[in-house]
């Protein structure tokens, strides 16, 4: 007798046996028990999930001999020809192959005889949505009075391809993936019955290769015992399917997180030396700063994630030391590495390039922090012999009113430091370093303090590079709240105009460069640019 790979072997024969539908399982036992039995069914969702075996299991159940019944026998001849796939009651059609108006046709001519020997005639179309428009067409009537004795039973991966017409005529169950959980515990009772013995951490690799297909997921049990025999470790795994190293990915997160870039150059080089792919360490990466999130923000999260007992307990520690902002602005970072990645000749240095950055990332401070501690700089005592910088008066003190009619005296608040230009402008950009260190970069290279007005807490900035105008106007806003945490609360901030750049520079047409700040000035777009630290960095006409 031939092999029977484990993906058939141990297909579900009854509801019982159909893992992580629970609430399809529950819809169709009742409608059978109470006799509720529509006439066409279309089940959806993704490869592997079950869809074709609970088509099988429903018409075992309509077809037992004992039946209709939520629990068919799967001893009666009935049952034991539809587990073969002989019944004459039971047709199985695949809509890839069988998509045009003429078979269509022949079936609706079929469905008029009577079953041969069960209760039902079921017919179950697979890949219902390759059918052409034409035959989605005549398949329509018969859809929607079948005789009393037929069954339809639509399996598809795509739903959104089958017309409205044919599913407002359906009762739709939609199967979904499968959680990692589900799917150890799945291959561990195949694994047992099959006397192979499997390491925990191997169970989790091939559970999170399988992406919640149970199909994959057996599919790629049977190619590994076929490496390994009837023992299976994670290496063995790793080596056939060619996964990441868990171990690889958490040393990279380790040293992500404690700034440690030669950590990430050590741990990215010994998965290279695995002939790791860039593409997919990312993705993986990028699943493990979500996890690593979660753990972070959520209180006993180990079913939250997809990670093994052991991960989360090896991370605890890690998570401790970081705060969740820190782990979130990595995990944004990762997220825009993983684009470029995409499109680049060279993913690998691509990648290392980006964990290097973020390695390098400074902690996260939130803005209140960052402004408190601006309100406490003070600029650095003035060299021997250097003049005194210019301080402003305060304004005098009114004469006391006869003590009779005097209210009782309070403590006045303290004032903001009076600071000269250059001791405002360290101040200014070191707080501002701490709110948007890519802001910081363009006022470091390209802005100075024109002019700064104590008296009226009024500053001016200028910028030697009219590019930089565009993207320093987009954070004005925030500009000016950094400014009045040092200055006080009513100061303001201005942007000069742009000096003209010398003639072929590549100046923007004042067209462009009008539509830009009129952009810039939409209350909502300099909110999200504050929110995200982002930038426009173009900006089109609507269509029409």
């Amino acid at each position: 007798m031939s092999y029977l790979v484990l993906a058939r072997k141990w297909r579900p024969q009854t509801f019982a046996e159909l893992r992580g539908q629970e609430h399809i399982v529950r819809a169709l036992t009742n409608a059978i028990a109470s006799g509720r039995i529509a006439h066409a069914y279309v089940f959806t969702g993704i490869r592997g999930v079950g869809k074709t075996s609970a088509a099988r299991v429903l018409a075992k159940a309509l077809n037992c001999a004992s039946g209709p019944t939520p629990a068919p026998c799967n001893r009666c001849p009935s049952c034991l020809a539809i587990t073969e796939g002989t019944s004459a009651d039971v047709l199985e059609i695949d809509g890839a192959s069988n998509n045009g108006v003429e078979e269509v046709r022949r079936l609706r001519e079929a469905v008029r005889y009577p079953p041969v020997a069960g209760a039902y005639r079921i017919y179950i179309i697979d890949e219902v949505h390759m059918l052409s428009a034409a035959a989605f067409n005549a398949l329509l009537k018969t859809l929607e009075e079948p005789p009393a004795h037929v069954v339809f039973v639509f399996a598809t991966t795509d739903a959104h391809k089958i017309p409205a017409t044919i599913l407002s005529r359906c009762q739709q169950f939609d199967f979904k993936r499968l959680a990692p959980r589900d799917l150890v515990a799945l291959l561990a009772d195949v694994a047992r019955a099959e006397g192979i013995a499997l390491e925990d951490k191997a169970l989790v690799a091939l559970a999170r290769e399988a992406d919640g297909s149970v199909r994959d997921a057996q599919s790629l049990l049977d190619q590994v015992i076929a490496y390994a025999g009837q023992s299976v470790t994670h290496g063995d795994v790793r080596d056939v399917l060619g996964v990441v190293d868990r171990g690889l990915l958490l040393a990279v997160a380790r040293g992500v997180l404690d700034g440690d870039p030669r950590a990430v150059v050590t741990a990215v080089g010994e998965a290279e030396r695995f002939g790791f792919d860039p593409r997919r360490f990312a993705h993986d990466l990028l699943d493990l700063f979500r996890d690593l999130a979660v753990l972070r923000a959520v209180e006993a999260a180990g079913d939250l994630v997809d990670l093994a007992p052991e991960e989360v307990a090896e991370v605890s520690g890690l998570l401790a030391r970081v705060s969740w902002e820190d782990i979130h602005a990595r995990f944004d970072m990762l997220g825009r590495a993983v684009e470029a990645l995409r499109a680049s000749a060279r993913p690998g240095v691509v990648l290392e390039m980006a964990l290097l950055k973020m390695a390098r990332l400074p902690a996260v401070l939130p803005l209140s922090e960052v402004l408190g501690r601006a309100q406490r700089w003070t600029p650095p005592a003035a060299a021997p012999g250097s003049p005194e910088p210019p301080r402003v008066a305060p304004p005098p003190t009114p004469a006391p009113v006869a003590a009779a009619a005097a209210p009782v005296p309070q403590e006045p608040a303290a004032a903001p430091p009076v600071l000269d230009a250059p001791g405002l402008w360290r101040a200014f950009l070191a707080a501002v370093e701490g709110v948007s260190r890519p802001t910081w970069n363009v006022l470091r290279a390209h802005a100075s303090l024109q002019g700064w007005d104590p008296v009226a807490g009024r500053a001016t900035l200028a910028l030697d590079d009219p590019d930089q105008d565009f993207s320093v106007r987009g954070k004005l806003d925030l500009l000016t709240e950094v400014l009045r945490g040092i200055a006080g609360p009513r100061a303001t901030l201005e942007l000069a105009a742009p000096a003209a750049r010398a003639k072929g520079g590549g100046r923007e047409p004042d067209a462009v460069r009008a539509a830009k700040r009129e952009v810039l000035e939409t209350p909502l777009v300099r909110d999200a640019l504050n929110l995200f630290d982002g930038d426009v960095e173009e900006v089109r006409p609507a269509k029409p």
